[in-house]
């Protein structure tokens, strides 16, 4: 086996990252998958993975080949697909990663419906607020809120996300509700995220110049349902997408704030993967089900 017969292996173990895992779905052993990127390894003169007895990840050298290589396995792949006449009928395993709210009440249903349509994907959603690392973790595919900042990522766009300022009725009836931005200044905040300190926001009003504004936090966590039970207590403002307050809404345990005004930019709802010429067809299918189950 030469050189280039021992990339599509190295991708597969990367994709999955399990020899073991990966050495299943190519019809081989273990101990020769892990042989031939030991080969591999040894062509190319650079460490691939780091290797402990519980994880596998990428080095920065495999994650170099990994990005370079895998599109071209998986254009391969996918003439393959063509050729067998699976277009209609996508196969495989496919592993994503979506928040833990979004996928409680956004992607539950869509994804059910999904795999319900296509028997022959075997699907992984795995749960999580962090930002996973899509090829270091063998993901196919994360869906995220907000921006695209990894230049190594692409996204596209499923659905606008509107962002709400809310607060409780003690919390307004303490400060005041806010008539202009600038007054959101001397309201305390529930900041998402690490940071109780200061952050920047920047609003805006239909047509009028953005305002931005600075807000003082004297809480924070990066659990939406932590925000919202603080909020509820009259503990600060939070912002969050209009789909993880709306009950809290309508049942009046907090008010809108603000409402003529919205967040600059726009929140957007993505759907991320590693950069490359070609999808794998069960990733496609899966992006393009979304687009029209969430426009």
């Amino acid at each position: 086996m030469d050189r280039l017969s021992r990339i599509p292996i190295f991708v597969a173990v990367a994709r999955h990252g399990s020899f073991a895992e990966a050495a299943r779905r190519l019809g081989m052993t273990g101990s020769a998958v892990s042989k031939q990127v030991q080969r591999l390894e040894n062509d190319l003169g650079a460490r691939l993975f780091h290797r402990t007895t519980r994880q596998l990840s990428l080095t920065d050298e495999g994650s170099f080949l990994f990005e370079r290589s895998a599109p071209l396995v998986e254009g391969i792949e996918e003439v393959g697909e063509m050729l067998a006449g699976r277009r209609v009928n996508p196969e495989g395993s496919l592993r994503i990663s979506a928040p833990v709210a979004l996928a409680q009440r956004v992607l539950k249903e869509p994804l059910t419906s999904f795999i319900m349509k296509n028997r022959g994907i075997n699907l992984h959603v795995e749960l999580s607020d962090r930002f996973v690392d899509l090829v270091g973790e063998g993901f196919d595919l994360a869906i995220r809120i907000g921006h695209l900042e990894d230049s190594s990522l692409v996204a596209r766009r499923l659905a606008d996300v509107p962002m709400v300022l809310a607060g409780a009725p003690i919390l307004l009836a303490e400060y005041g509700t806010p008539k202009t931005p600038d007054d959101l200044a001397n309201i305390p905040f529930v900041h998402y995220g690490s940071d109780r300190n200061a952050q920047r926001l920047k609003l805006q009003k239909g047509s009028e110049e953005p305002l931005q504004i600075v807000t003082q936090a004297k809480l924070s966590t990066n659990n939406d349902q932590m925000m919202v039970s603080f909020a509820r207590a009259g503990q600060g403002l939070i912002l969050l997408p209009r789909f993880m307050v709306e009950s809290e809404l309508q049942n009046e345990r907090l008010r809108e704030v603000l409402p003529a005004y919205q967040l600059i930019p726009e929140r957007k709802l993505y759907a991320v993967f590693p950069h490359g010429r070609h999808l794998p067809l069960k990733t496609r299918v899966l992006i393009d089900f979304l687009v029209e189950e969430l426009a």
